[in-house]
């Protein structure tokens, strides 16, 4: 039997297990398979394509921090902004102190 017709087969054998609601252990003793086969094609059977312990990711890039604006004062005070304040308020700001 060639590779491709046995995993068809166990494939198959696989699908009447789950459908069974046996254990594997019934349902090989109550199929006359070996225990260990039925075990071994059932993980073949159910294993993913991707390799164990890799996921694939996509990495997009952060977005900007918004960097603060800070005005220090000569007497010792600091005020400090968020960087999207509009430009005219800062200049009116600027004015007033």
């Amino acid at each position: 039997m060639v590779n491709t017709e046995r995993e068809a087969v166990w494939q198959e054998r696989v699908e009447h297990w789950r459908a069974s609601g046996l254990s594997q252990r019934a349902f090989a003793l109550q199929e006359g398979y070996p225990i260990r086969q039925v075990g071994y094609w059932v993980r073949r059977l159910t294993r993913s394509p991707v390799a164990p312990g890799l996921l694939p990711v996509q990495v997009t890039p952060a977005p900007p921090v918004p960097v603060a604006i800070s005005l220090i004062n000569e007497r010792g005070w600091t005020l400090s902004l968020p960087s999207d304040v509009p430009a005219s308020w800062l200049a009116e700001l600027m004015r007033a102190l």
